[in-house]
């Protein structure tokens, strides 16, 4: 059961809903049925060198090494 992002063509309100098989989405603003779906991302691309994330390298997880590692916990 995806989660679909819409603007309401009626009264101009963003929002997102989960939308299930044969169901018909409404705005929960207005009630309005006429809805354009809005692209949505699944999660925000990360800018280069902004992350508080440890970078992972090629060969993380190939020996013990690795588990000093600070991306070893990514893939542990």
């Amino acid at each position: 059961m995806p989660i679909y992002g819409y603007q309401c063509k009626q009264c101009g309100a963003s929002f997102q809903t989960l939308v299930r098989s044969g169901e018909q989405p409404a705005c929960p603003s207005c009630g309005a049925v006429e809805l354009e779906q809005q692209l949505s991302l699944i999660a925000t691309p990360a800018r280069g060198g902004d992350s508080d994330a440890p970078a992972a390298c090629a060969n993380a997880g190939a020996g013990p090494s690795c588990a000093a590692c600070p991306g070893a916990a990514m893939f542990g």
